[in-house]
C-alpha cells in the first residue's frame, strides 16, 4: 500500500512538471512544415502550416472496363522536404491491369497527440482496432480485383490511410508512407460477424504500415445473384475495413466509407475516377484548447481518483452491477458482439417521441441502457434503493473546434465524457422523466463544463489501466473497472454515410472497437442508418457472461421500444 501511494504522489508530481503540460509536446518547431495534412489553426499560430499548391484540375482516371482505350493517371506525390512542390507522376493505366505502384510522400508530419499516443500504446495490449463492416447489394458481380482498386485508390485520396509512425527527437511522429502497400484479401466465409470478431484481434506494425486494411466476403455463391422484395436480381457481399484507432475515429470512417462506396461505384460503371485528395489529416486542435484551459489540479485529482477507484479499491464504483454479475476472469479476454436494430417505422416513431419529451435519441438510449441494468441487478436479488451507474460517452472533439476547420479533418479526434447516473426504483415508471434528467446532465458536461476538453491530457496517462487489466487478464483475475458502460453514436447516417449507389449500394453498417481491457464492462455501438435504428453491444468476455450480455442487449431494445409509448 505505501508503495502504491507513493507511486501515486510520484506520477502526480511529473504530471505538473513534466509533458502532459508542455507546450511543446504536441506542437511543431518553427520552419518544419507539414505535408498537406494541417489545418490552419487561427486560435493559435503555434502550429506552422506549409500548404502545397495542387492544381486547379484535379487528376482523373478512366475505370477497369471502360469501352475507352487506355487512359493516363495522374496522381499528386507529396515530398515532406521544405519548399519542395507537389510532382506529378503519370502512369498509364488500361481495363484489366493493375494499378501501378507509386512512391509517395515519406516525409514527416507532426508529433503525435494525446488521444493518438494512447491509442498507439493501448495497441500493445491488442486494443484499439475498429472494424467496420459493409453489407453490399450489388446488381452485377463484383470481383476481388474491384475491391483492390478501389482500395488502391482510398489510399491516394485519403491522407490518414498514407501515415506510418516513426521516432524523431526522441518522440513519435506521424510520416507519410514511403511506398504505395495496400492489404485486400478475400475471406472464404458467410459468417460476417464471426469475422468482424476475429479481425479485432488484428494487430498492427504502426513503424512499417498501412494502418488499416480491407476484407472482401462472397455472401452468395459466385456469379449466383437472389431476388430481392421487388424480384430484381442482387449479388451479396460484405466488406469489412479494419482501422488503428490512432489514424482514424468515426468521422472519419464513416467519410471512408462514403468515399469508397462512390468510388466502388464508379469503377462498376467504367466512369472517370476523381483522385483528388479527400481532406486534410489534421492537427489534434483540442490538444492544444485544453492545454491553454490549464486546469493542472483539476487533472491530477481526477488522475488520482481513478487510480484510487479503479486498482486500489478494485472498481468500487461498479460493483453494484459486479457483486451480482460475476465476472468471468477465466475466460480469454476479448471483445464479441451482439447486433440489434429497429425498423424504420419504430425507429420513426422513437425519434418523434424524443423529439417530443426535448431530449436526444443519444439521451434516451443512454437512459434504456442504465434502467436495463438497473432492472438486471433488481431482479438479481439484494437490497438496491438508490444507486450510481456511470457511463463513458464518446466526444466528437471537432465540436471544439473552429467551424471552418471542422469538415473534413481525418484522424483520431475523440475524447471520453465520464458522466454518472443516479438511478432509483421510480425512475423505470417514469422513463422519459428520468431521459430528460440524463439529458441535463450530458448537455451541461458537453457545453458548460467542457469536461471532456478540461482533461484530455489525461487520456494518454490512462494507458495504466489498460496495461493493469492486461496483468489481471494474463493472470485470469477479475478486471479493474470504474465505469459500466461506454457509449459511441454516429447519429444520423443520412447526409454522413447515406450507403446509396447506382450499381452497389449499402444495406447494413456494423461498428465494434476491441476495447476489452478499458476500464468499462461494455461498450454500446448506435447509428440510424437508411432509416432504421442499429445497435450492437461489445461486451467483453472476461467482465461479462454472452448469457448476461445478450439478457442486457435484448432488454435495452424491449425498452426502447416501451419508451415510445411510454406515459410523460
Amino acid at each position: 500500500m505505501e508503495t502504491f501511494l507513493k507511486g501515486c504522489l510520484a506520477s502526480a508530481s511529473y504530471l505538473i512538471s513534466g509533458s502532459p503540460f508542455d507546450a511543446a509536446d504536441t506542437d511543431l518547431d518553427d520552419g518544419e512544415s507539414v505535408v498537406s495534412t494541417t489545418v490552419n489553426n487561427n486560435y493559435d499560430k503555434q502550429w506552422k502550416t506549409t500548404t502545397p499548391s495542387f492544381q486547379a484540375d484535379a487528376p482523373r482516371f478512366m475505370a477497369p472496363g471502360n469501352a475507352t482505350a487506355a487512359a493516363p493517371l495522374l496522381c499528386q506525390s507529396l515530398e515532406g522536404a521544405r519548399g519542395s512542390p507537389p510532382q506529378q507522376q503519370q502512369q498509364t493505366f488500361a481495363p484489366g491491369q493493375r494499378l501501378g505502384k507509386q512512391t509517395v510522400g515519406g516525409g514527416w508530419v507532426r508529433p503525435l497527440g494525446y488521444a493518438e499516443k494512447f491509442m498507439t500504446a493501448a495497441h500493445g495490449y491488442g486494443c484499439m482496432t475498429t472494424v467496420y463492416s459493409l453489407w453490399l447489394d450489388s446488381r452485377t458481380p463484383l470481383s476481388l480485383d474491384v475491391i483492390k482498386y478501389a482500395a488502391t485508390i482510398m489510399y491516394r485520396k485519403m491522407p490518414n490511410l498514407r501515415m506510418e509512425m516513426a521516432e524523431r527527437d526522441g518522440r513519435l511522429w506521424w510520416r507519410e508512407m514511403a511506398r504505395e502497400v495496400v492489404n485486400v484479401e478475400e475471406l472464404e466465409t458467410r459468417d460476417v460477424e464471426g469475422a468482424v470478431e476475429t479481425l479485432l484481434k488484428r494487430r498492427y506494425d504502426v513503424k512499417a504500415g498501412p494502418l488499416w486494411f480491407t476484407r472482401f466476403i462472397r455472401l452468395s455463391p459466385q456469379e449466383q445473384g437472389v431476388r430481392d422484395d421487388n424480384h430484381n436480381l442482387k449479388y451479396k457481399y460484405a466488406c469489412l475495413f479494419g482501422f488503428h484507432h490512432n489514424v482514424s475515429d468515426g468521422t472519419t470512417n464513416m467519410k471512408f466509407c462514403k468515399v469508397f462506396l462512390k468510388v466502388l461505384n464508379d469503377l462498376v460503371q467504367g466512369k472517370e475516377i476523381d483522385m483528388c485528395q479527400e481532406g486534410t489529416f489534421a492537427p489534434p486542435l483540442q490538444d492544444r484548447l485544453a492545454d491553454r484551459i490549464g486546469a493542472y489540479f483539476l487533472f491530477v485529482y481526477m488522475f488520482l481518483r481513478r487510480l484510487y477507484t479503479c486498482i486500489l479499491t478494485f472498481g468500487i464504483p461498479v460493483r453494484n452491477f459486479t457483486s451480482r454479475f460475476r465476472m468471468p476472469a477465466h475466460n480469454e479476454a476479448a471483445t464479441r458482439m451482439i447486433h440489434h436494430e429497429l425498423d424504420e417505422d419504430a425507429t420513426r416513431k422513437l425519434l418523434r417521441r424524443c423529439k417530443m419529451e426535448g431530449v436526444t435519441l443519444n439521451s434516451a438510449f443512454t437512459a434504456a441502457a442504465n434502467l436495463t441494468m438497473y432492472k438486471m441487478m433488481a431482479q438479481k436479488g439484494g437490497r438496491l434503493k438508490n444507486t450510481d451507474l456511470w457511463s463513458s460517452q464518446a466526444v466528437n472533439m471537432r465540436r471544439y473546434w473552429p467551424k471552418e476547420q471542422q469538415s473534413n479533418s481525418f484522424g483520431c479526434h475523440i475524447s471520453l465524457l465520464d458522466v454518472s447516473f443516479p438511478t432509483g426504483p421510480d425512475d423505470e415508471r417514469a422513463f422519459w422523466r428520468y431521459a430528460r434528467q440524463v439529458h441535463a446532465r450530458l448537455k451541461y458536461h458537453l457545453t458548460e463544463s467542457k469536461r471532456a476538453l478540461t482533461l484530455q491530457p489525461m487520456s494518454e496517462r490512462l494507458i495504466i489501466l489498460i496495461r493493469h487489466n492486461a496483468w489481471l487478464a494474463w493472470l485470469r483475475l477479475p478486471s479493474a473497472n470504474d465505469g459500466h458502460y461506454t457509449v459511441t453514436n454516429m447519429g444520423d447516417l443520412t447526409h454522413t454515410f447515406p450507403g446509396t449507389g447506382e450499381e452497389v449500394e449499402v444495406s447494413l453498417v456494423l461498428r465494434s472497437v476491441s476495447c476489452h481491457f478499458m476500464p468499462t464492462l461494455c461498450q454500446h455501438t448506435l447509428q440510424t442508418f437508411r432509416g432504421r435504428f442499429c445497435y450492437s453491444l461489445d461486451y467483453y468476455t472476461q467482465k461479462i457472461t454472452k448469457e448476461n450480455a445478450t439478457t442486457y442487449a435484448q432488454g435495452i431494445m424491449d425498452f426502447l421500444r416501451y419508451a415510445i409509448h411510454a406515459p410523460n
